[in-house]
């Protein structure tokens, strides 16, 4: 399709020489380019449709590269791609080595900052900001942040830390969501801000007249500035950011692009660390999106009937009815996770804690030894900020902690950011976790159950998929116990000369890899291993089926260092087997974030496809 303004926009100069009415009509465009584009490449579509003329303002006052624009999260930050010469790069995003989903500093010089996470924008913005000084920059950095942020810690942390006199403009975008509604006090509080233009008009003349009183002047400023806080707090209330010594304006319609320039130009004007609150509201100029914005955050979520998060949620519900000391906690995540639907079932046994992950794993300990069984879910690439917590708060005290992480596994769309490929690395170096991975639905039902029971932490990894329903069909169990849980496509009197041992999703590569195999003759069996730890107790029943093999590859969708791989051949050597290069080796992700720089076929990239597979078998 062709733009009659959007197609010329090549910079933020060229932002910056449209009038009012050509502001208007490229606001249409953009929206209409990213409905068109997102709908078919997936992504973010509501979030960025509701900060168009947000962030066209912010191009006509601000100078970028020069001055510092950050995206929180970075998953609203299409149109700034857009504005920022980016557009004929479109249908690559969110593919590998392609456009990212967010903000990138090796895509563009307009992107100081990198991002993919929640509620890091203001401490990036303050680290930036101080840089600019210790080098003499004079610029100005701008940081756009979803009220969604602010329910997690990081960002109060940040303005805690934030001197008042540096040129920091915090935008709080306001549209009451983060993917679903943005919950907890600040989120009420938020809702109830308001300081008018009047106010702010009579503040300014009053201390103006004050202060040219002779003599009595400054003291009577002084009285009246005491005065002054008692009166606002009486009439107006406290504003958060004010009692932080920040430089409020707004709230303001983010929408109408002109107030916008108008806040951002005085916020500019003041030199001084600023916020400027404007409300949104997300999917702005699309109405399924508008009236329904959840569906709609990310075009390519899985929402199906058929996944392993709906199953567990299924499986909570069920053993929640027989059991009352169950309680469901997720970080924003409710509807990715599927625990939105068990909040349905039990409204006051689920708890979304908002974007806090760090605070859901210390809350749910909490729940633990107050004699409850809490079930966490949680995104594998967000469970990596709760890493001290489940040390301190839940392994070291031995509380019995349920965490299920989704999203285990490469994430292609979302990129490095995102991919779930380091929690088996993290977690299996932390005393009293048991660490299971179902590679279908009926495992996964079994393993909640078994959590369930177990008296101690368990950890349930699955990716955000359908099971490999007809891969799964050629396995059948050697051990079926949840804390040993071992399948073989081959029959234990028939031992194979070459065998794979895998996890996971991966079953279905390393499925088409064994075929690759065996049609070139070679005597290829499959281990799937459900379980991971204890791995003393796996290795003890692998030994025996590898032990007389010519080679064994074990493929991981992780991280090599430290990796199940790794773990478990340490415990086979201990046991005699003999793992030395030819006789033992490693596919998976090895010392890299899985984040090529050219488009390529991503499981490829890492050597994790089949064909990648077979080669490191045969090698």
């Amino acid at each position: 399709m062709k733009y009659s303004l959007l197609d010329g926009i090549n910079s933020p100069s060229d932002v910056k020489k449209l009038n009012k009415s050509e502001i208007s009509t490229l606001s249409r465009e953009i929206r209409d380019f990213l409905i068109e584009n997102v709908s078919e490449t997936g992504g973010h579509l509501a979030s960025n449709l509701g900060v168009v003329e947000l962030t066209l303002a912010i191009h006509t006052v601000f100078d970028s590269p020069t001055d510092h624009i950050i995206f929180d999260v970075g998953h609203q930050s299409y149109v700034h791609k857009l504005l920022t010469g980016r557009k004929e790069a479109f249908g690559t995003l969110r593919t590998p080595g392609g456009l990212s989903g967010f903000t990138s500093m090796r895509e563009s010089s307009h992107d100081p900052f990198g991002a993919g996470h929640s509620s890091t924008s203001v401490s990036a913005a303050l680290g930036l900001a101080e840089s600019d000084v210790l080098a003499g920059r004079s610029c100005h950095t701008i940081c756009v942040t979803g009220d969604g942020a602010f329910t997690g810690g990081m960002v109060h942390e940040a303005l805690n830390n934030c001197p008042k006199d540096r040129p920091i403009v915090i935008i709080l975008n306001e549209n009451g969501m983060s993917i679903s509604s943005t919950k907890g006090a600040f989120a009420s509080y938020l809702s109830r801000v308001r300081i008018s233009k009047e106010y702010r008009k009579l503040k300014s003349d009053t201390q103006n007249f004050i202060d040219r009183i002779p003599l009595i002047g400054k003291p009577l400023h002084a009285f009246c500035s005491i005065l002054k806080d008692i009166v606002k707090a009486a009439i107006y209330k406290p504003n958060y950011f004010e009692e932080l010594g920040l430089y409020y304006i707004g709230p303001i319609d983010g929408h109408d692009y002109e107030k916008v320039c108008k806040a951002l130009s005085l916020a500019k004007q003041t030199g001084k660390a600023c916020v400027v609150h404007v409300k949104t509201v997300k999917g702005k100029g699309y109405e399924p999106a508008e009236s329904s914005p959840d569906d709609y955050h990310s075009l390519a979520a899985s929402h199906a009937d058929s996944s392993f998060h709906a199953t567990f949620a299924d499986e909570l519900i069920s053993l929640a009815e027989r059991n009352s000391k169950i309680v469901g906690i997720t970080a924003a995540m409710g509807i990715g996770t599927g625990l939105d639907r068990f909040g349905s079932a039990f409204h006051n046994r689920y708890f979304d804690v908002g974007i806090a992950e760090s605070h859901a794993l210390t809350f749910a300990a909490g729940l633990a030894a107050g004699g409850n069984i809490p079930f966490v879910a949680i995104y594998s690439t967000f469970l990596q900020r709760g890493y001290d917590n489940l040390l301190h708060d839940i392994a070291i005290q031995n509380l019995p902690v349920k965490l299920m992480i989704d999203r285990a596994g490469l994430a292609v769309g979302d990129g490095a950011t995102h991919h779930g490929i380091f929690d088996v690395a993290f977690i299996s170096h932390i005393p009293n976790v048991t660490l299971l991975a179902p590679a279908g639905y009926a495992s996964l039902r079994r393993m909640t159950a078994f959590a369930l029971e177990h008296n101690g932490a368990v950890a349930i990894r699955y990716p955000n998929a359908c099971e490999p329903s007809e891969a799964l069909s050629r396995f059948a169990p050697i051990c079926r116990e949840c804390d040993c849980m071992i399948s073989s496509d081959f029959a234990s009197e028939d031992s194979p000369e070459y065998i794979f041992i895998t996890y996971g999703s991966l079953v279905e590569r390393v499925c088409a890899a064994a075929d690759i195999l065996r049609k070139e003759g070679m005597c290829v069996g499959i281990i799937l291993v459900e379980t991971l730890k204890p791995y003393g107790k796996v290795a003890d029943r692998l030994m025996p089926i590898v032990s007389s093999a010519v080679r064994v590859v074990y493929a991981e969708e992780g991280i090599k260092n430290g990796g199940a791989a790794e773990i478990t051949r340490e415990e086979l050597i201990l046991r005699g087997f003999d793992a030395s290069e030819s006789k033992y080796r490693i596919a998976a992700i090895d010392d890299c974030f899985a984040s090529p720089e050219k488009q390529c076929e991503l499981y490829n990239y890492v050597g994790l496809s089949p064909e990648k597979l077979a080669e490191r078998m045969k090698d």
